[in-house]
């Protein structure tokens, strides 16, 4: 019988947050002293957003602004997309690569339970890595492919799928049946 890894058990509990009102200098040094790519920004318990390298770079760096003169609200992505503390660590695969992100905050009910990355799921479920992988990959990709994520209609594996010939088929399905 196959056991699941739940998110429970793959999740790092204690959960390093900062204040929506914070400046982005004060977030930098957190996660520098913290060895951590993102914060979850809360205010007063509840989390509002998610702050990390990638929006401090594009979104202030890039940008020459002072830092110190941007509040975390400015840069932060507010529309937060979490998991269930009991869901499994599939999902958070399947969350993840469907979103193009890295990090999950954890919820119990309303309350920050706490955060899983795709580090954890790779570490966890390798099978799911493959996944993650492809997924960064078509995201870096200088083209776009009119797909819909799913599963294969021929090999049964979960990733972008392209209608081919009625059915709906990966890209190695494709490739495979196009050299056949």
């Amino acid at each position: 019988m196959e056991t699941k890894v739940t998110i429970h058990d793959a999740m790092t509990p204690n959960v390093i947050t900062i204040r929506s009102d914070a400046s982005v200098t004060d977030a930098s040094k957190v996660m520098a002293d913290s060895k951590i790519g993102g914060l979850i920004v809360k205010d007063n318990s509840i989390p509002k957003g998610i702050i990390t390298e990638s929006d401090i770079i594009r979104k202030v760096v890039s940008k020459d602004l002072n830092a110190a003169e941007v509040n975390v609200s400015e840069i932060m992505t507010s529309e937060l997309i979490t998991i269930g503390i009991s869901e499994d660590l599939d999902e958070a695969a399947r969350i993840m690569a469907k979103n193009s992100i890295r990090r999950l905050p954890v919820m119990n009910g309303d309350i920050l339970a706490g955060v899983i990355t795709s580090r954890d799921v790779i570490a966890l479920s390798p099978e799911n890595s493959m996944l993650l992988v492809e997924n960064a990959r078509m995201q870096s990709s200088d083209y776009i492919i009119n797909s819909e994520e799913g599963e294969c209609e021929r090999c049964g594996n979960f990733a972008n799928l392209i209608e081919t010939n009625g059915k709906y088929l990966c890209e190695k399905c494709r490739e495979d049946i196009e050299g056949e």
